[in-house]
């Protein structure tokens, strides 16, 4: 029992040895160390059983660890999957959980069969004869004597090395100590950042009230789009609408981040061009600065709460909607209602400045439950669990859901015309997908370390014919920058702003697409600790800066 025991918590470190993509020393040293650690715990107590219970933290990180390796192929658990575990709600917890289930079923059977032997030993009253916890604490000591002189070793030739970052469950532990952090920053967000004032002004005064919609999309991908030059012919509408000229669509674009719970208050504020992300706790967001400004605000979610910042900086609006509010948890509400809630809106704030944020549920797995009957274009759409085998079934269920994000914006752009309103339309997504799309074998999003297929992300502008006549010179701009690199969490909100003519101490026209003064900045991503690295210092590998090149978007 004392060396299944040790076996079990070591196990994710044996897998590791694997799949990190670190220094051989340093996956030696994730292997030594903590054995060493993990088996002098084990001789603190003569009873096996009472100290499987107490390294049972270890035992969850373990587990945990386990889950994310079979979906992400590396890492340890990140602080954000801790915070998404705290906002995740039930229902897509079960959607995932199901379609991954032979992970869940093999940390289950281990760790499981753990518990229960652990208790049968409790019961039982088994102990260890004292001179085996003797030559046992003796072995310990030295196997963690040996991993530490190596531990100093790796410092001293590996400047890149850091025992937070690179040492499991030494990297776990500390990342749920940040998300607590975090968590509690958070919880206290509406007291940090009550006094704060954009000091907003309409430079136009009182001119013809305007109406400005920003989308938020989930989870989509640019490059399954045919927008994009995507094979299949994903999205119809918005290639008609571009080849007409109608729409701008920015080919190259990317997120900073491939978690929502990040991403959106990315888009949201200015904290992505401030360069300093923890600088989102203490500041209000672009619908507060929008309603200092004297514009109507609306906030319409096809998302859950889940008390997140996404929730603070939407309920910064005067109308606040969220479609499953009343409902059941396992209730399915498509994107359409969004479309339902926009025309009451515009309906009710006809004659006034208005400012509407929609957040869709967009690509958002499970892809089958995220679109009518009547766009399942693309089939077969069934398969049993999410695995490679099945990617050609999740491909296709994934393109009916652009498919039908396709149709929505459309929707939007067609009500936005007939509002009678000059109006403008600004899309993105918060960012893409992992669909097994190479060797790696990578699924879903929010893994520690991006992909090439969460950053390339659509950013779509449009305006109606009122508008532009209004204001030419921005239009221009629009149309002059479309083919530059831009970082979506650096220009949404800046461009918003510009584009309604509203001003704030944060606002900087050279973010703003719309503004003659637009300058491409360096693009960074906002990483695990809230740190911005450079795109080659985020953790991407060979097989995404190949599809950098291959798709022509500019790298680093």
């Amino acid at each position: 029992m004392f060396w299944t025991f040790l076996g079990m918590l070591i196990l994710p470190n044996l897998f590791m040895m694997f799949t990190e993509p670190t220094s051989v020393l340093t996956r030696v040293v994730n292997i030594i160390l903590p054995l060493g650690l993990f088996w002098t715990a084990m001789t603190l107590k003569d009873k096996p059983g009472k100290m499987f219970w107490w390294l049972f933290l270890f035992i969850f990180f373990d587990a945990f660890e386990i889950v994310l390796l079979y979906l992400f192929g590396e890492g340890p658990v990140a602080v954000d999957m801790f915070l998404n575990v705290i906002t995740t709600n039930v229902t897509e917890a079960n959607e995932l959980l199901f379609q991954i289930y032979p992970s869940v079923i093999f940390v289950v059977v281990v760790y499981v069969t753990g518990i229960v032997l652990s208790i049968i030993s409790i019961r039982n009253k088994q102990t260890l004869h004292w001179a085996f916890l003797r030559n046992q604490r003796i072995l310990g000591g030295v196997v963690s004597v040996v991993g530490f002189i190596l531990l100093g070793v790796n410092y001293f030739v590996d400047r890149r090395f850091a025992v937070q970052d690179d040492i499991f469950p030494v990297n776990v532990t500390y990342n749920m100590g940040l998300s607590v952090d975090r968590a509690i920053k958070s919880a206290r967000y509406p007291v940090t950042s009550r006094m704060f004032k954009h000091q907003a002004v309409n430079v136009r005064g009182d001119s013809v009230p305007e109406v400005y919609v920003l989308v938020i999309g989930e989870t989509a991908k640019a490059d399954n789009m045919s927008l994009y030059g995507y094979e299949r012919n994903t999205t119809p509408l918005l290639k008609a609408l571009n080849d007409s000229a109608r729409i701008v669509a920015y080919r190259d674009a990317l997120t900073m981040s491939n978690t929502t719970h990040k991403s959106v208050p990315l888009l949201l504020t200015a904290v992505g061009s401030e360069l300093d992300y923890d600088s989102l706790y203490t500041q209000k967001g672009l619908i507060s600065a929008f309603c200092e400004a004297g514009f109507a605000t609306v906030y319409i979610s096809n998302q859950r709460r889940n008390g997140s910042f996404i929730d603070y900086l939407g309920c910064e609006a005067e109308d606040i909607y969220f479609t499953k509010d009343e409902l059941p948890m396992t209730a399915n509400v498509y994107d359409e209602e969004l479309v339902k809630q926009l025309n009451e809106r515009l309906r009710e704030h006809a004659g006034h400045r208005l400012l509407i944020v929609l957040h869709c549920y967009g690509s958002h797995f499970d892809y089958r439950d995220r679109y009518p009957q009547r766009f399942e274009l693309f089939k077969p759409t069934e398969f049993p669990s999410a695995t490679k085998k099945s990617r050609k079934e999740l491909q296709n269920a994934y393109d009916n859901t652009i498919h039908y994000a396709d149709y929505v914006l459309s929707q939007v752009m067609k009500s936005l015309e007939q509002c009678g309103q000059p109006a403008v339309m600004l899309y993105t997504s918060d960012h893409g997908e992992d669909i097994y799309d190479d060797e790696r074998g990578r699924f879903l999003h929010a893994s520690p370390n991006p992909t090439y297929y969460h950053m390339h992300v659509p950013f779509i502008v449009w305006a109606s014919q009122q508008w532009r006549a209004l204001h030419p010179v921005q239009w221009h701009n629009i149309l002059r920058h479309k083919d530059l690199p831009i970082s979506t969490g650096m220009v949404t909100f800046h461009t918003m702003l510009d584009l309604a003519g509203v001003k704030t101490r944060q606002f900087m026209p050279v973010h703003a697409l719309g503004n003659a003064a637009f300058k491409p900045s360096q693009r960074l991503y906002v990483n695990d600790h809230n740190e911005l690295h450079r795109l080659d210092d985020c953790g991407m590998r060979k097989q995404d800066v190949e599809q950098f090149r291959l798709h022509h978007i500019q790298y680093p």
